[in-house]
């Protein structure tokens, strides 16, 4: 009877548990669906950058803002506040101490799961709070300023973030990026750059340069932030329905176990009964 009873309670609380995972589950599409009808990417910002870049010979202007990647890099790993993402975030912070591995530099992590995974791997990082929808921008911000004072005190050469991105609800892969130097801004199909002496600058062409890099990090550091957090949503839902699918695959291996103790049980009652019977008989 023991081995009854156990399965039996072992088959509700699968049932009751795939139900939990089933409410979460439908969370996760709703929070996901607001999110991406909500969010927004300001590419506007984007090709009026390009076209100052279009516009300017770049060509004649010597920069660390411009240029291929080189030297230390200060990384980015964009993860998240909670788990239940099938490992996504240790994924992204492995990642990114690859890159600190191969080049050197400072790393950055942004949520509180990438945190408690580095801190697991014993390696140095500066922590910041997970995303937060509302105020996703300002948290850009503040990390855009910390990035541009040690850029500035020589602590690395360029910035490159890593991060989740959605491609659907099912789908997402993890992508790096370089924010500085600006890379890939000018259209190669661009018009041949203009001669500056033409035009009359308020400020000089590297200080205007420098300030259009510091708005462009922040602002798609906010966008990126945006873009994580939708594809946490879809890496969630899949976890769930994963976690859904074994704790299905389980219950019908418990089913089967207790019909066939449930079947022996009633075999050895009838035999029992049929045995006392042909005693009383006799």
């Amino acid at each position: 009877m023991i081995p009854l009873l156990k399965l039996k309670k072992d088959i509700q609380f699968n049932d009751n548990l795939r139900s939990v995972l089933g409410t979460l589950k439908s969370i996760s599409v709703l929070q996901f669906r607001i999110l991406e009808q909500k969010l927004k990417v300001f590419e506007s910002f984007e090709k009026s950058l390009g076209e100052f870049f279009n516009a300017v010979d770049l060509e004649r202007i010597e920069h660390p803002f411009l240029g291929s990647p080189k030297g230390k890099v200060g990384i980015i790993a964009v993860t998240s506040n909670r788990g239940l993402l099938g490992g996504l975030n240790t994924r992204i912070v492995n990642a990114a101490l690859i890159i600190q591995k191969e080049r050197g530099g400072s790393l950055f992590i942004v949520g509180e799961q990438g945190k408690t995974y580095a801190q697991h791997c014993k390696v140095a990082f500066t922590a910041y709070p997970g995303i937060m929808d509302d105020v996703r921008y300002p948290q850009a911000y503040e990390i855009r300023d910390r990035l541009f004072e040690q850029l500035q005190a020589g602590r690395f050469d360029s910035i490159q973030i890593i991060y989740p991105r959605a491609l659907s609800l099912v789908n997402h892969k993890i992508e790096t990026a370089f924010l500085l130097p600006l890379t890939g801004l000018r259209s190669e199909s661009a018009s041949p750059a203009a001669d500056m002496s033409q035009f009359i600058f308020e400020s000089s062409v590297v200080s205007i340069l420098e300030y259009l890099a510091y708005l462009w990090v922040g602002q798609r550091i906010g966008d990126i932030f945006g873009m994580s957090r939708l594809a946490e949503m879809g890496a969630r839902f899949i976890h769930l329905e994963e976690s859904t699918q074994k704790i299905q695959k389980v219950n019908q291996k418990l089913r089967l176990q207790y019909f066939k103790f449930r079947h022996e049980v009633i075999d050895q009652s009838m035999r029992e009964l049929f045995a006392a019977r042909t005693l009383y008989a006799g």
